[in-house]
């Protein structure tokens, strides 16, 4: 036992003298010097004819792997991607808006009815759980795209060169190639979890390269991430779509290097390393079948998850933020407030008017369901004869109501009549419905800032402010550490659409209500969500692989790191008067410059290709 220790021990001193005499692990010349071997007993054996046959992959690596040539070519398929699955992709979903809304307005039709100033729960929770999802599974048709263009990556081969010519750049970061691929399993192209990319850090020997690329790849942009920055993309840069997506790919692998480098000679320094070696496959068509394949599966995946996880998340979130709910007095001057109106709306009418029995007892709530729904219909009409349809529906539904909708005009056995007493009901119900809505409107908000998430949020503000983040985006990204997919499903559930009106995305309703906001404002998000620490699921990934140790650090140091960005990025571009899009510009070359400056400083790197 004694000589099998000091056998070991001679072997590390003799291993570490020559890497510090040669710059170069033992195991990489030995590796180096066994294909050269290899190479010249083939010479000797193999008998060639005249000239070296080069193979199809062999010419296309020529250009696909060149050093100058391959990163710039990695570079213009990325924006291609982005372009491609972001840019025309979000048209799409001008299409499948529509189905959603109505999907959900089937939901709300056969849930309880709305009460007039206060829903019942059994009407509340489940709409609320469902316009986070719905407001999520407005992204499928990017998704489809995206895990299309992924599959034929992957298929045609070009996938391994993209780890062969990152490596050429990892290994100055205290990484190898072998970090690439759980990179591109987390999101180096959008659209990656870091729990498969966590996993693949198995295969890595190199342990210093190992622990490092497990502490970046939550960095790296995992599909969970992707509605958020669709939808402030959509809201904020709609002029540049594909160069934002570029940017966002782009600034999470060099802020990750960044970090990989540091983290090298300070908390990694330690480390044993190890060398890469990468075997190439030839390049291949890809099947339209297996590209399918591969992109539904992968989309499904991600709708399970929604239904599920999301799903759960959504109901938990939506509970804190309507627990403990606005007290009982409060709830009593509401009602109060509701009753004068309804109050001065009979007094408007007048008692001699023959519609004002339509509006005792339940007829009130009654005629305030019509007349939302009838609202709803005449919004999504799309021409004169779908509006003629809506109105000979509404008129069977209940006729009375319907003359009060249509301003006491309309048609009876061939003739136009004009009818006062309901122009007059329509005029003073109009004002009504206002008031009734901006009564629920305040209910709401009210709820939310008094809830348990709204304290926190709130008491979040005054630092979150500096970064441009208000009380309802800190519950936002609050909801988001158990699953990143909960920002937009949170933000669907604050921003919810006024009753009676059409329902708009989640877009439009976040601009409505931020009046305020910048493209600073969205970019501050989106890089703070970039460095965002780990979902759960992840973060128990890296306990496994790494420790508890790692765990915690993975749990805080992105915190830190997207505040400190944030802050940087809000305040720092308001002082200077950037707007957004030149703010963006400014950070991506500052984040490069420091990069670049740290891959010169030299450490005891080991990765070379065999």
């Amino acid at each position: 036992m004694k000589a099998e220790k000091e056998i070991l021990n001679r072997i590390d001193s003799e291993r570490k003298k020559f890497l510090s005499r040669h710059k170069e692990a033992a195991e990489a010349v030995i590796a180096q010097k066994r294909y050269q071997a290899a190479e010249r007993i083939t010479d000797l054996a193999v008998k060639r004819e005249k000239g070296i046959h080069r193979t199809l992959t062999d010419k296309i690596d020529a250009v696909t792997c060149h050093r100058v040539l391959g990163p710039i070519i990695l570079l213009c398929v990325i924006y291609l991607f982005y372009e491609l699955s972001i840019v025309q992709g979000y048209k799409i979903t001008a299409y499948t808006w529509p189905l959603l809304a109505a999907f959900r307005d089937f939901c709300a039709s056969i849930l309880p009815s709305p009460g007039l100033v206060f829903d019942p729960l059994s009407r509340t929770v489940p709409l609320g759980v469902i316009d986070g999802i719905v407001a999520v599974l407005n992204y499928v048709p990017i998704f489809l795209i995206l895990f299309s263009l992924i599959a034929i990556m992957e298929d045609s081969g070009y996938m391994a060169r993209v780890a062969f010519i990152l490596d050429r750049i990892f290994r100055n970061f205290g990484l190898h190639g072998q970090s690439a691929l759980p990179m591109i399993l987390s999101g180096v192209f959008v659209g990656g979890c870091a729990i498969p990319g966590v996993m693949a850090c198995r295969a890595i020997k190199d342990q210093k390269a190992k622990i490092a690329t497990i502490l970046i790849c939550p960095l790296m942009n995992c599909l969970a991430k992707i509605p958020l920055y669709v939808l402030l993309v959509g809201m904020f840069f709609a002029a540049h779509k594909g160069i934002v997506m570029f940017f966002i790919s782009t600034i999470t692998i060099i802020i990750a290097l960044s970090v990989s480098k540091i983290l090298s000679f300070t908390l990694l320094r330690k480390e044993e390393t190890a060398p890469f070696v990468l075997e190439m496959p030839p390049y291949h068509v890809p099947t339209v079948g297996g590209v399918l394949r591969r992109c539904i599966e992968r989309t499904w995946l991600f709708v399970k998850k929604i239904i599920t996880i999301v799903a759960a998340v959504t109901l938990i979130v939506y509970a804190l933020m309507n627990v403990p709910g606005i007290s009982k007095d409060r709830k009593a001057d509401f009602q109060d407030q509701f009753n004068k109106d309804v109050g001065t709306f009979f007094k408007k009418i007048g008692e001699d008017n023959p519609y004002a029995k339509l509006f005792e007892g339940a007829g009130m709530t009654s005629f305030a369901i019509y007349w939302d729904d009838y609202k709803k219909a005449k919004m999504g009409a799309g021409g004169k004869e779908a509006k003629k349809a809506i109105d000979e529906t509404f008129k069977e539904r209940n006729g009375e109501f319907f003359k009060i909708v249509k301003r006491g005009s309309y048609v009876v056995d061939g003739k136009k009549v004009k009818d006062k007493y309901a122009r007059n009901v329509h005029k003073a119900y109009k004002k009504l419905h206002s008031k009734r809505n901006k009564i629920k409107r305040t209910i709401k908000e009210e709820t939310i800032i008094g809830s348990v998430m709204g304290r926190i949020g709130r008491f979040a503000e005054p630092v979150t402010s500096y970064a441009g983040f208000n009380w309802r985006v800190n519950i936002a990204l609050i909801s988001s550490f158990a699953a990143k997919e909960n920002s937009v499903a949170t933000l669907g559930s604050i921003y919810q659409s006024t009753p009676g009106e059409k329902e708009e995305s989640l877009g439009a309703r976040m601009k409505k209500k931020e009046r305020g906001w910048t493209p600073l404002h969205a970019l501050a998000i989106i890089l703070f969500m970039t460095m965002y620490p780990p979902c759960i699921p992840t973060l128990l990934m890296v306990k496994l692989e790494a420790g508890t140790k790692w765990a915690l650090f993975a749990t805080s140091y992105p915190i830190v790191l997207g505040s400190v960005i944030a802050i940087l990025v809000f305040t720092g571009g308001n002082l200077i008067g950037l707007s957004g899009f030149k703010t963006m510009v400014a950070f991506y070359l500052l984040a490069l410059g420091i990069t670049t400056g740290l891959g010169f400083i030299k450490t005891k790197t080991v990765s070379e290709y065999a």
